[in-house]
């Protein structure tokens, strides 16, 4: 009898131990279940992102991305504006989009797009942009901060205008800069013969160490430089495309420099015509394909602002606005402006894309022309001589000839040269609107 008891005790417990395990694994397989039919956390895409761009040499070029929502799109998909921020410069995407982990920007003026993979606080990713012929990628990452990490500032103060010998040997140039540094943090520019690098930002810190860096879809540049016992700054540049990095030697421009200075090039006389006697030849089509030429009768007896530009180009961006304000202004009295656009790929639909792209975004009435590729110009502009820069802008008197030739644009970020250079251009016009020839 106390066998029997035992073996129903036992096998009783077995019996709920293995309707208990049952149930165990019922509710395992059910949660299982459930998580498997949730879908998986969305990532949040949006605030103030800071990283880094890595240059074709390998150089982290340090950039400040801001996120906003801009709504839903029809499709329902999460849309985004990405703005990128250097100093007070803001450049915000055309387009943006979000789904699950994946962020998409279009910067169609540019003909990028920015590509990232979100993980909690962090982005890595592409920027990706079309550069002459061929597809440019650069990588970056990134990690959401809406504060710049605190540095301790260099005692010295590098505000002020500089000029900076770049290169060595023959293919040393003078370039002008201007910085402004204050409690480890810092801003400036860089100013080519070929128009300012736009505005730079970053930090001088104890090791007397200036770095300033610019990221701004078409560009990814970084300057870097140890101020010197001597004053000076010793450094390089990089101009973040295929070209090497460049050493630079910058000295404050004071009194004792003045003879350095006055050999920097000058953007009124760098370039010029072969023959100024002969007046400018083009002849290109617009953007509905009529071709425009030198000699058409709305050009008779005007005074003619031709400017060489490109929708890639930065500075070209600046120049644009200026010059449709100019001939909103002064058409009646006999102004006309055309833009001769030389473009990356040289493939007519995609290249003519990006010219319209570019008029639209300026609100652009003056005609503007696709005279072709960017390795093209030479050629197709054999009268001008030291042409390189973009925009390089052509001052035609009534008489037909060019009166000036001004080489680059330099922006807002150069300050007071800026509005200098707006007043000389205006001043010039007004000349030459005055003038019989």
């Amino acid at each position: 009898m106390l066998n029997f008891l035992t073996t129903r005790l036992r096998l009783s417990f077995v019996m709920r131990a293995g309707r208990a395990a049952w149930l165990l694994t019922v509710l395992l397989s059910a949660t299982a279940c459930k998580e498997q039919a949730q879908p998986a956390a969305t990532a949040n895409p949006l605030g103030t992102w800071r990283g880094t761009v890595k240059t074709n040499a390998g150089e982290d070029v340090a950039f400040t991305l801001e996120v906003k929502s801009a709504g839903q799109s029809a499709a329902g998909l999460t849309q985004v504006t990405g703005t990128l921020i250097n100093g007070d410069d803001r450049l915000a995407s055309t387009e943006g989009v979000f789904e699950g982990q994946s962020l998409k920007l279009r910067y169609d003026f540019y003909d990028g797009v920015l590509l990232a993979r979100l993980k909690g606080d962090e982005m890595q990713g592409t920027f990706v942009r079309q550069w002459q012929k061929q597809t440019l990628t650069r990588e970056l990452q990134a990690t959401r901060s809406a504060t710049a990490p605190a540095v301790v500032g260099a005692t010295a103060d590098l505000t002020g205008a500089w000029v900076l010998k770049v290169g060595e040997g023959e293919q040393q140039r003078l370039w002008r800069a201007a910085f402004k540094t204050a409690n480890g943090q810092a801003t400036g520019t860089i100013i080519p013969v070929s128009g300012d690098w736009g505005q730079l930002s970053g930090t001088f810190t104890t090791d007397n160490t200036l770095t300033l860096n610019r990221f701004d879809g078409i560009n990814a540049r970084i300057f870097k430089a140890v101020l010197q016992p001597d004053g000076t700054l010793v450094g390089y540049l990089d101009l973040g495309l295929f070209d090497p990095e460049r050493k630079v030697v910058a000295e404050r421009i004071n009194d004792k420099n003045k003879k350095l200075v006055a050999s920097l090039p000058d953007p009124n006389t760098y370039t010029r015509m072969s023959n100024a006697s002969e007046p400018f030849l083009f002849n290109f089509p617009d953007l509905n394909g009529k071709v425009v030429a030198w000699d058409d009768a709305r050009f008779k007896n005007k005074v003619v602002v031709v400017s060489i530009t490109g929708s890639w180009c930065p500075n070209c961006h600046e120049e644009t606005p200026y010059l449709q304000e100019l001939y909103a202004r002064y058409q009646k009295q006999g102004l006309e402006v055309v833009a001769l656009a030389f473009e990356y790929t040289g493939e007519v639909s995609r290249d003519l894309e990006q010219v319209r792209i570019f008029a639209q975004r300026h609100g652009v009435q003056y005609p503007m022309l696709l005279a072709g590729s960017t390795e093209d110009a030479p050629k197709k502009l054999p009268q001008l001589i030291n042409f390189g820069a973009y925009p390089t802008t052509l001052f035609i008197g009534r008489g037909g000839l060019v009166k000036r030739i001004h080489a680059g644009f330099e922006g807002s970020a150069t300050g007071e040269r800026f509005t200098k250079l707006k007043s000389e251009i205006e001043a010039l016009v007004k000349e030459l609107l005055a003038a019989k020839e």
